[in-house]
This record gives structure tokens, sequence and C-alpha cells, in this order.
């Protein structure tokens, strides 16, 4: 992995910039606090996320800005990558939004996590090293931030050592003794249960022999209540067929008792009939009578000539009808003009001047006018007394006509009501004939009713026993359906027994066999957790302290290299124990690193560190970030001599490309590429 240049936005100090990295070694440079250790933030951030403890999302926005970014461009494999990561707050909380990776190319959206994941495998990180919020292996190879470079040795042992143990990816081997002590308490848990299970195993045998046997007793019993079963079943079958024949003739006898009601109840229909028929030809024969007395001598005269005299008086009621409303309407009109003349005269004698000439109007002309229109009222007033006289004339001629309309229409009702009186005599007469054939017909359909009336009640005295012998023949078979019912429940409760203990022997039988194999189970296990405590753990403690021993050799002599590089002292050395304590000798004598100088502590931190970047270099195959290394403020506390020193270390790191942050001007002839970071007024900018 190399690094070609990072772009921030509202990263901490930065409100946008970006930074292009050369090959070879590249100092940044500046004051304290001006952002340089921001840049290596920033590129873990882009790697791996915010992580929280190590890198939370709240140190990396920008006071104040909503959202920041940063966009990472990388060189792995040969291939170029981008990753870019964003931020944003949400009311007092800051979060990490989805980005995107881009490889040859080939862009990829992806949240957080899913990014991590892919930036992971193409950096070829173990996965089983990989843990959310701790990235060991680029950490204590790639980039430590300076307040953590003297973390690891003033941790306690078994910490550095569980630490150490996940960075060589050794701690596998732990692990696995870890997990072999769990399996083996599981296994003694599961041992002292399978000793408790099977602990009964001959009771169970023993308890099943006795359910067999009383299986055994209860067949026996049912096998005694078999035949007494099948003699009343073939007992109850002969009654009941017995009583299916007795039944047909009960059903055959009240078929013909249904009969035999079906015709009295007929014959006593007819009888009412024949009766109600002899009522009926008596008041007819009265009704004849009285009308043959009423219409004696009568007879019905031709209703002809009434009808055409009362077609003609209706035709001259009509007549005078026209004549009547004429005159009417003649004396309308005649009044009319009688009014038209009284009012010509009233305006002539009211008028001075002509509407029309508009000359005014003399004595003479409204005289004249006068006369002739009085003469003419007084010839209309005559006519007026004409047609009174001709009104009443008509309408006297009308009322005479209406009257003797009426004496017709009286006596054609006079003929009609007797013409009916003649049709009611004869519709007796006619009725009174089909009376008396009904009458007849009734006598025969008596006659015969009674004759089947006596041949059912013979037929029906032909089984006269029969319902005494179903009664009888009804008991005995009541008496023996409960002897059944009896045994039948009684051979029921019987299998019912079987069938229970049936069922509870399959659940001894499926125990007992149970317990048979978590006996072999128990054998096994037994044998298992044996072989585990004694050999495989052994083995595995065995593998590790074989690998650690390799390791040990290999890291004490690069720490011890690195620290003569630095120190340049012979008067002062280092070496690390079997549990990588960094042991301190000064001047023939053991001392705690608590006691050394700040330059000398930071010589052993730093030792420290490029003896760990180089082991897992070696020993973790894979890994993508072996050209590169960042060292944050890696001189701390040294003097101009031990600066000196940091050429040699350049130099022999021998890396692709090597990123320092520092404030010492010094190192800036020590390095092949400087990039300035500068702060005014709390935004920090860079300068090539």
């Amino acid at each position: 992995m190399l690094i070609k240049s990072v772009k921030m936005h509202n990263i901490r100090s930065y409100e946008s910039q970006q930074i292009d990295f050369p090959i070879g070694s590249v100092l940044l440079a500046g004051d304290i606090g001006s952002g340089k250790s921001t840049i290596l933030l920033a590129i873990e951030f882009a790697i791996f996320g915010a992580k929280k403890g190590e890198l939370p999302a709240y140190t990396l926005l920008r006071h104040g800005k909503k959202e920041g970014s940063v966009e990472l461009k990388m060189l792995i494999d040969g291939k170029d990558v981008t990753i870019k990561r964003t931020l944003k707050r949400s009311n007092d909380d800051i979060k990490q939004e989805a980005g995107y990776v881009i490889t040859d190319g080939l862009k990829k959206d992806g949240t957080s996590d899913e990014l991590r994941a892919v930036v992971l495998e193409m950096l070829g990180y173990p996965q089983g090293l990989v843990r959310k919020g701790k990235d060991l292996i680029y950490r204590y190879t790639v980039y430590t931030p300076q307040e953590e470079m003297k973390q690891i040795l003033y941790e306690g042992k078994d910490t550095r050592l569980d630490t150490l143990r996940k960075v060589f990816n050794i701690d596998k081997y732990k692990r696995v003794r870890d997990n072999s002590r769990l399996v083996i308490a599981s296994l003694r848990e599961r041992k002292r249960h399978l000793e408790g299970f099977v602990l009964d195993l001959e009771y169970k045998k023993r308890d099943i022999e006795e359910k067999k046997n009383e299986i055994l007793g209860i067949g026996k019993k049912i096998e005694g209540i078999l035949p007494k079963i099948q003699e009343l079943k073939e007992s109850i079958s002969e009654k009941r067929k017995l009583i299916e024949g007795i039944e047909n003739d009960i059903r055959e006898l009240n078929l013909l008792k249904r009969e035999l009601g079906i015709t009295d109840t007929n014959l006593s229909r007819r009888v009412e009939e024949n009766n109600r028929l002899n009522e009926d030809a008596k008041r007819l024969e009265s009704q004849i009578e009285s009308l043959g007395r009423e219409l004696e001598g009568k007879k019905l005269e031709s209703p002809g000539e009434i009808e055409k005299r009362t077609l003609e008086k209706e035709k001259e009621i009509s007549e005078a009808e026209l004549n009547y409303k004429s005159t009417i309407r003649k004396i309308k009109e005649l009044e009319v003009k009688i009014e038209a003349c009284s009012d010509t005269i009233r305006k002539i004698n009211e008028l001075d001047v002509c509407p029309v000439c508009e000359q005014k109007v003399d004595e003479q002309h409204r005289h004249d006018v006068d006369s002739r229109e009085e003469k003419k009222r007084d010839e209309l007033i005559s006519d007026v007394r004409d047609f009174r006289e001709k009104e009443t004339k008509y309408e006297k001629i009308r009322l005479e006509l209406k009257k003797e309309l009426d004496i017709l229409a009286r006596q054609q009702n006079h003929l009609n009501f007797l013409k009916l009186k003649f049709e009611n005599l004869k519709d007796k007469k006619s009725e009174k004939e089909e009376k008396s054939a009904l009458k007849e017909k009734l006598k025969k359909e008596i006659g015969s009713l009674n004759a089947a009336k006596i041949e059912l009640n013979s037929k029906i005295a032909n089984y006269s026993k029969t319902e005494e012998k179903y009664t009888a023949v009804r008991k005995e078979l009541d008496g023996l359906l409960p002897q059944e019912k009896f045994l039948e429940g009684e051979k029921r409760e019987y299998e019912a027994q079987k069938s229970l203990i049936n069922r509870f022997l399959l659940g001894m039988e499926k125990e007992f066999q149970e317990k048979l194999k978590a006996k072999e189970a128990l054998a096994h296990i037994s044998q298992l957790a044996n072989w585990i405590d004694e050999m495989f753990s052994s083995l595995m403690l065995t593998m590790e302290k074989h690998v650690m021993v390799n390791i040990h050799s290999q890291f004490n002599e690069l720490f011890k290299s690195w620290f003569d590089i630095l120190m340049g002292d012979e008067s002062i050395s280092v070496r690390v124990d079997e549990e990588f304590t960094p042991l301190i000798e000064q001047d023939g004598y053991e001392t705690y690193i608590e006691n050394l100088s700040g330059g000398e502590r930071t010589s052993v931190a730093l030792a420290y560190r490029l003896a760990l970047n180089k082991v897992v270099n070696d020993i973790v195959a894979g890994i993508k970030t072996k050209d590169i290394i960042m060292l944050d403020e890696p001189t701390d506390g040294f003097s101009s001599e031990q600066l000196d020193k940091v050429r040699d270390v350049l130099q022999q790191l021998n890396m692709k490309q090597i990123i320092l942050v520092s404030h010492e001007s010094k190192i800036e002839s020590f390095v092949q590429n400087v990039i300035r970071v500068e702060k005014n007024t709390n935004v920090s900018e860079v300068n090539l």
C-alpha cells in the first residue's frame, strides 16, 4: 500500500485541503498543534472509519460544521484505489454516512462497515485479527499515534502478551487452550449428567419386565371375556332378526290402520256432503216454488221499442239543449252591443275635442250621435226580450223531454228486473238437477267405502297377536343388551389398561435405550476429556512456546539493533524477557524505564515499535502494508546527536514510503520530501 493523496473537508482544523504524497520519505513539518497528526488520523479514518475509543467521529468533524469528508487515493498491488467517507452532524450526535470505494475505475457504494470489510480484504489483513474498533496490525506496523507509542511498554505483562499474540497472529494457540478448558468443563458437566442419568439403569430393566408380565395377565383376562361376548352377540343377533320380521308385520298393520283411518275420514266426509245436498235440494225446491208464484201469468216483452223511443227522446233533448245554449249565447252578444251603445253615448257627451281631427265637437253632432245610438240600443233591447221568451220556451221543452226520458228508463229497469227473475228461476232448476245427480254419485261412493271398511277390519284382525309378540321379544332383547354392554365395557377397560401400560412400556424402553446409549457416550466422553486435558492442551502450549521462542529471538535481536542505532551508547543496552517486557541495563545495572530520560524512553519505544513492524511484516503473510510506515513525533525528547541517528534509521528501514511527523527542522535534511503545515486563525493549511 502506498498513499497517493488525501483530501479533507471540514476535518478538525482543516476546512478544505488536498495533500499529494510522493514515493520515498516524506516529512510533515510544522509547529506543535499545527495539524500534522490530523493528516495521519484522516488517512486512518478513510481506511477503517471512525472507531469508538480509538478514533471517535466527534473528534474528527470540525467544530460548528454539519458535515465533513475524507477522500483517500492509494496504490494497492498496482491498482488505483479511492476511498471516500463522510461525517454528518444530527442533533447532538455525529454519525458516519455511506461512502464508496473505487478500484481501477469500478465504484462500489456501501455503509461504513461494508467499506471497512472491502478495504480490509484489499489490505490482506487476516479476518481473525480484525476486531471492531481494533486494527492492531495497522497500529503496530503502519501508524501508531504519538500518545500510544509508549503505551505497550507500560502495560501489564498479561495484557501485553495478549496484544502481541494478536499482532503476531498466534493468539489462536491461547484461544485453543482456553476453548479446550471450556470444552473439558462442558464434557465433565456432561459426564456428571450422564452418570446421574444411567444410575438407575438396572432398576429400569426390572420395571420393564414387570410391565410386560402385567400386559400378559391383562391379555388372558380379555381372552376369557371374548367367548361370553360372542355368545351374547349371537343371541342378540337372533332376537334382532326376529324383531325385524315382527316389525315388518307391524308396519303392514300400521299401513292397514292408516288406510282404515283414511277410509273412515272419507266416509264421514261423504255422509256430511250427502246431508248438505239434501238441505240444498229442499232450499232450491222452496226458492223455485216462490219464483214460480211470483212470475205466474207474466211474460217478457221485447225491449226494442223502449230502446227506440229512448234514443228518439235523447235526440230531441240534444236538439233542445243546442237551441237553448244558442239562445243564451245570442242574448249575451246583444247585451254586449247594448253596453257598447251606452258607452258611446256617454263618451260623446263627455267629449269636447275630436281626438282624430282635433276639431271642437258641436251640439248638433253630439245630438246626432245620441239619437243614432239610442235608436240602435232600443232595437237591441227589443231583440233581447224576444230571445228571452225563446230561452223560456226552450227550457220548458228540455225539462218535459227529460221527464219523458226518465219514464222510459223506469220501464227499461222493470223489464230488466223481470228478465233477471226468469233467469234466476231457470238457474235454480238447473242447480236442482245437478244436486240430484251428485247425490246419486255420493250414494254409490258411500256404499263402496263401507265395503272397503269391512274388508280392512277383517285384515287387521289377522294381526291381533303381533304387538304382544313384539313386546315379548323386545323385552328379551332389552335384557341381553345391558349384559353385552357390561362385558364390552369390561373388555374396553382391560384394553385401555393394556394400551396405557404399552405406551408407558414404550416410554420405559425408549428411556432404557437412551440410558444404554448414554452409558456408551459416558465412556467416550471420559476418554475424550482425558485426551484433551492430558495431551491436546499440552500440545498447544508446546506449539505456542516454540513459535514464541522463534519470534522472541528475532524480536529481541531487532529490538537491540534498533536501540543501539538510536542511542549509540555502549553504557546502556536493552533486551526483552520471555514475556516481551523490555529489560534495561545501564552501567552494568538493571534499571526501570521510568528512570530513563525522555530521549532514552523514546528510543526504547521507537526501537520496540520498529522491531514489531519488522517481525509482524515477516510473520503475517499476505498483508499489503509492508511498503509504508508512518512515524508520529518519533524523536520526542531526542538530543541533537540522537536526531542524527534518525538518518540511519530511515536508510535501514528501506521502505518505499515513509511518512514522518515532526516539528524538528533538522530532520528536513534526512528526507526526500517536505510538506509544511501551518495554522492561521484556527485553520490548517499545507504548503509543499
